[in-house]
């Protein structure tokens, strides 16, 4: 198995983490805060699919501490990316050698060139993650349903890169740790078809003040969230990258499944952290801008969520990680 260090220890950094280390990876978890608590009590992932619980936890409380690995996880907000990548500039040669690469495991599109940019000549996957889990103590999460990762490639033309050796790699380590795992040519089409389902849900979660649940129950939100993910749909296929014409529905079925759930935006706006304003909502408008189709509801969304993270922002400034 590939060697593993885990930037970003909250709910979807330890979720993935533990279940890794738990089968057998060395895996190592960057935890700036109550690194001693850690080391000395372990990490517990509470799941329906089966509790887990890391007795002898490798643990980093900063950069220096991190030893060289295969993969770095990076599943910070980001929000955080400059602070990581300002970190990663420095210590990037030491940690990432040969062969080796980032899995960024994050919301939004076009997060990766940054990366690509200040490791160069590593290879930068997205992590895609259909997830519901929430930190529940400092050295607990709950996986509350779902968990499978789709992974896919930067190129620098946003080109169909195709399965990678890492790829496949960190696929195989995943099945190993009972983990779903898809390998997505095309990391554009990949990011493209998280956003049709967090473009709608994660802005309206915190707008409306509702959880997933909530959102699913009531028939004007529903119908509010296929306009969304339409328009979505549409910026899409304005960049060549198009979807089953059921994939909407299915979306929502599977959401009216789920357990109920607060977003990760609902959950950081009620923290007063800031939120994925930038990736999730700025950057797909742009893109779609450029390529001259319109997203009138997004706008919207946009406007609101904007005014909200302003005001987050003068209160509360983002930790660094």
């Amino acid at each position: 198995m590939l060697r593993y260090a885990v930037v970003g220890s909250g709910a979807v950094g330890c979720f993935y983490g533990i279940r890794l280390a738990h089968a057998g990876a060395d895996v190592q978890f960057l935890v700036r805060h109550g690194a001693q608590d850690v080391r000395a009590h372990g990490l517990e992932l509470t799941s329906p699919e089966g509790d887990l619980h890391l007795d002898d936890v490798s643990v980093a409380p900063d950069w220096t501490g991190l030893e060289p690995c295969d993969v770095l996880i990076v599943a910070v907000k980001a929000t955080a990316n400059s602070d990581v990548l300002s970190h990663l500039a420095d210590h990037g040669d030491r940690l990432l050698g040969p062969g080796s690469g980032i899995l960024l495991v994050q919301n939004g599109i076009g997060v990766e060139p940054a990366y690509a940019a200040v490791a160069p000549g590593r290879e930068v996957c997205a992590g895609l993650a259909f997830l519901c889990a929430q930190r529940t103590g400092p050295r607990s999460v709950a996986h509350l349903d779902f968990g499978a990762l789709t992974i896919a490639a930067h190129a620098p033309d946003e080109a169909h890169v195709g399965i990678t050796p890492l790829m496949r790699a960190i696929a195989s380590d995943l099945t190993a740790a009972r983990t779903p795992t898809t390998l997505d040519e095309d990391l554009v089409r990949a990011r493209w078809r998280k956003l049709l389902w967090n473009v709608a849900f994660n802005p309206l979660s915190v707008i409306l003040d509702a959880t997933t649940d909530q959102l699913m129950a009531d028939p004007d939100a529903v119908t509010l969230i296929r306009t969304v993910m339409g328009e979505v749909l549409t910026a899409a296929a304005a960049e060549g990258r198009t979807f089953p014409g059921d994939l909407v529905e299915d979306l929502l079925a599977s959401t009216a499944r789920m357990a109920p759930y607060a977003t990760s935006m609902k959950l950081d706006a009620n923290a007063g952290r800031p939120m994925e304003v930038e990736v999730m909502l700025a950057e797909p408008l742009r893109r779609a801008a450029r390529a001259g189709v319109s997203m009138p509801s997004v706008v919207v969304l946009h406007r609101q969520l904007a005014f909200l993270d302003a005001r987050i922002g003068r209160e509360a400034p983002a930790a660094p990680v």
